[in-house]
């Protein structure tokens, strides 16, 4: 919790703020999604681009929706002033409030693609929280970490019929419960990252692929990548509490790392692993990269490639992620 000081601090320097900044207008809450899905093969490799496109318009509300409350969060973090500081983690809050409230994403998920977008969603916006939970009002908190737990609840459940693979999308639930573990306290939302995270790096071989990825055929080292967003930061938040979970299996998460970047930089790699042409360019950034680069310096050769500094699915920018989760701990000792 915040102290005395800090919190009197916090409201004078919202008191100073410019007047004439003001938060952007927050959107109705979105309670229902129907996605449908865009591959039409059953490697999910082939891409209908019109089915694409209507996906990505239904998307559209939340996807914006997610950017403006990370890049609120984020600036929060990044402002010169208090005052701005302040007012930006308020703007942060607010939105997340108002969505709270509005029950936005506990409808009717229609098909597997809404769920996906449902984990992506919450990952995004509960480490987006963290960067501004120590400045939310009590009530606020309670309203907006309640809304996480029915998110992460009703994300838990799609896995619960056993239709789903424990692909990429099982690794994205498993950072949504992870950082909504850290967001509400939730120790039986933990328990399952763990689970999830354990399960992920048994998956990962001795030569640093995933069998699942690799079926994807000639997006196999798309989804490499985007299989190593999640696991990357859910090894990080671990860290925050003291848990190595990138030594399980051995290390796996490190090979899988390797082998990734190598892909990267020459598809080959991957070309001879599928039989098939990958599908180039990959930007595979997305802040993972930087995350592990800073927690081991020089293991890894300066990449080649472009780096995002992060994703709204990764709560915004990482480096200000890990500063976030410094203070989390602060907070939590």
């Amino acid at each position: 919790m915040r102290s005395q000081t800090g919190t009197a601090a916090f409201v004078v320097a919202l008191m100073f703020a410019p007047a004439a900044f003001a938060c952007p207008f927050t959107p109705p809450p979105v309670r229902d999604l129907d996605l449908a899905r865009f591959y039409t093969d059953a490697a999910g490799s082939e891409i209908d681009p019109v089915l694409k496109a209507e996906q990505k318009a239904a998307a559209a509300p939340v996807r914006s929706y997610l950017k403006t409350v990370v890049g609120q969060a984020d600036l929060s973090l990044k402002e010169k002033t208090e005052g701005m500081a302040a007012y930006r983690a308020k703007c942060a809050v607010e939105w997340l409030r108002i969505w709270a409230e509005g029950g936005a994403l506990t409808g009717t998920m229609s098909g597997k693609q809404s769920g996906a977008e449902l984990r992506w969603t919450l990952a995004g916006l509960a480490l987006a929280y963290l960067k501004v939970k120590d400045t939310a009002p009590e009530l606020d908190r309670k309203v907006i970490e309640a809304w996480l737990s029915k998110l992460a609840a009703a994300a838990q459940a799609d896995f619960a019929s056993g239709a789903l693979k424990h692909n990429n999308h099982y690794y994205w639930l498993g950072l949504g419960l992870a950082a909504t573990s850290l967001a509400t306290g939730d120790k039986a939302a933990w328990d399952k990252a763990q689970s999830i995270m354990t399960e992920a790096a048994a998956d990962i071989s001795a030569g640093g692929t995933l069998k699942l990825e690799l079926a994807r055929e000639k997006r196999a080292l798309h989804y490499h990548a985007f299989a190593l967003m999640p696991l990357i930061m859910m090894a990080e938040l671990a860290k925050s509490r003291g848990e190595d979970w990138y030594a399980l299996n051995d290390g796996a998460l490190h090979r899988l790392v390797a082998t990734t970047v190598a892909g990267i930089e020459n598809p080959l790699v991957f070309e001879t692993l599928t039989g098939k042409k990958q599908e180039t360019p990959i930007k595979a950034g997305a802040g993972w990269v930087q995350l592990y680069q800073a927690s081991f310096p020089g293991k890894l050769a300066e990449p080649k490639f472009e780096l995002p500094s992060g994703d709204p699915w990764l709560g915004g920018n990482v480096g200000l992620m890990q500063k976030a989760l410094a203070m989390h701990v602060g907070r939590s000792e």
